[in-house]
């Protein structure tokens, strides 16, 4: 049975943002007891026009925190988001069993989890591990379980 081995939590702070307020955003994916197991991470780096951005990335390793995490965001989606995911579970998992969401990095500052349908978003990758490899037809099917128990 495919499990969550990492996460990584990934969003850009221009230079008009507070760094602190986008790490901020990248806890708040994560639940409230967890949270101090995320390593957080800045990295500068320059905008097409030659601005500053800063790179601020999150990374729990941490196989139950991984878990929690996932069921706690699937939990927090709203219904039609969790919809969404499913009509498009083919497209969010990579062969290498690496799942993706986007998701709108304002609304987990504010602590409301959703989708998102811009760019100013937290990118979250799921990797997922099985021995002796993952396959990605059962990472699908756990995914559907975990969407359906989200549901309940």
């Amino acid at each position: 049975m495919p499990f969550i081995r990492k996460i990584e939590a990934r969003a850009y702070a221009r230079a008009t943002e507070i760094t602190e307020r986008v790490s901020t955003a990248i806890l708040g994916i994560f639940p409230e007891n967890i949270r101090q197991n995320v390593s957080i991470t800045e990295e500068k780096a320059e905008g097409q026009s030659g601005d500053s951005i800063s790179i601020v990335s999150g990374l729990l390793k941490n196989r139950d925190g991984c878990e929690i995490t996932f069921d706690f965001i699937l939990k927090q989606l709203e219904k039609s988001d969790r919809r969404a995911i499913k009509r498009s579970l083919d497209l969010r998992l990579n062969n290498n069993s690496v799942f993706f969401l986007r998701i709108d990095k304002q609304g987990a500052f504010l602590g409301k989890m959703k989708l998102a349908n811009n760019t100013d978003v937290i990118r979250a990758k799921f990797y997922f591990k099985d021995r002796p490899r993952c396959k990605k037809k059962d990472a699908i099917l756990m995914i559907e379980k975990r969407l359906q128990d989200a549901e309940d």
